[in-house]
């Protein structure tokens, strides 16, 4: 029975990593191959869409797990395309979708077998990886993939609700952050597209001090 358990859990999981590749690569030939991403086109394409705009913006967050999306990318394109408010917010509604399905995809198709495989570190994963604080930190962090953390989590035995509510304490302002960024894009140059690098770089050191001092007390304490 455990035999059989085991070889389930594996196809489960092989299955999981050829979705992830599978989709990674269509995500990239379609967005290099069909997709004009540079910021006049992509204002245009939002514009040309009406009312869709916000609901096809929303979508690519959800759909962003399977493709593996860059997360920054929608974030600047939100800002650009809707403002510094509306395109965060909506942003920031996507993400809390998109992160669910991408932490219980993960938790359905991986998490069996990683702890089969890994029992002798399951206290370390479940206590020092993907904890709250740490999980806020890495969603704060700007240049963390959004993606990876979902992923993560749901491979860990991090619990769904602390999980979602720690990931959108931090990737909500990392949302704004690049949201204001991204409004900017056609006034570079200006002292709003310098307080919009400032406030990113402040993102950037804030957090990546505080991931490190959360490890080293991790260690301390281990």
């Amino acid at each position: 029975m455990g035999v059989s358990n085991s070889s389930a859990s594996k196809k489960k999981f092989i299955h999981f990593l050829a979705i992830l590749f599978t989709g990674g690569v269509i995500g990239l030939f379609v967005c290099g191959r069909f997709m004009d991403l540079s910021p006049e086109a992509f204002h245009a394409f939002i514009g040309s869409l009406g009312l869709l705009g916000p609901v096809i913006y929303i979508s690519l967050f959800i759909i962003r797990p399977f493709f593996l999306i860059s997360s920054i990318a929608l974030f600047i394109a939100g800002g650009l395309a809707f403002g510094p408010v509306l395109g965060p917010s909506f942003a920031a509604f996507g993400a809390a979708i998109g992160g669910s399905i991408g932490f219980f995809f993960a938790r359905f198709m991986g998490h069996e077998y990683i702890y089969g495989k890994l029992k002798t570190k399951k206290h370390f994963i479940e206590n020092q990886n993907f904890s709250f604080s740490i999980v806020l930190l890495l969603s704060l962090l700007p240049l963390m993939p959004v993606t990876l953390i979902n992923i993560g989590a749901g491979l860990s035995d991090m619990k769904y609700r602390p999980y979602i509510l720690a990931h959108m304490l931090g990737v909500t302002p990392r949302a704004f952050a690049y949201g204001f960024f991204g409004s900017t894009l056609f006034a570079t140059g200006t002292l709003k597209f310098k307080i919009a690098l400032i406030l990113i770089l402040i993102m950037v050191l804030v957090t990546g001090y505080y991931t490190r001092k959360s490890k080293k007390q991790s260690r301390e304490s281990a």
